[in-house]
């Protein structure tokens, strides 16, 4: 059986960061879960997904009930980030992650979760 050239077969290896180059993290998380993420962010996502989902999640629930509208409709135009497709990559991350840190990161999430629901009413 022949063997892939050198080139090709680093030519399919994910690509490393650049040095200094830093990647945000879910704080909270133990580094069997950060690895974890890690993982789906290299083959799915991409680097900061999970931390930057979070944040945006967040901070939609903290947005007024207006601002949340218009960002809701504006984030399915494609000029805005869509929250939902926030709320999407955060149920991603918690089906990977360890049973501890994903109730740990779930209680987190329905916090805000509810937060919102509390104030569309």
């Amino acid at each position: 059986m022949a063997r892939k050239p050198p080139a090709h077969v680093r030519a399919t290896l994910p690509r490393r960061r650049e040095p200094g180059v830093r990647i945000a993290l879910v704080d909270g998380v133990s580094t069997k879960g950060l690895a974890r993420i890690a993982h789906l962010e290299r083959t799915r996502l991409g680097p900061g997904a999970a931390a930057a989902a979070l944040k945006s999640w967040q901070e939609f629930a903290r947005a007024s009930t207006d601002e949340r509208a218009d960002r809701l409709y504006y984030g399915h135009a494609g000029c805005c980030p869509d929250p939902l497709a926030d709320r999407a990559t955060l149920d991603q991350v918690l089906r990977v992650l360890p049973p501890s840190d994903a109730k740990a990161l779930r209680h987190r999430i329905e916090a805000l979760d509810d937060r919102i629901g509390t104030l569309d009413d």
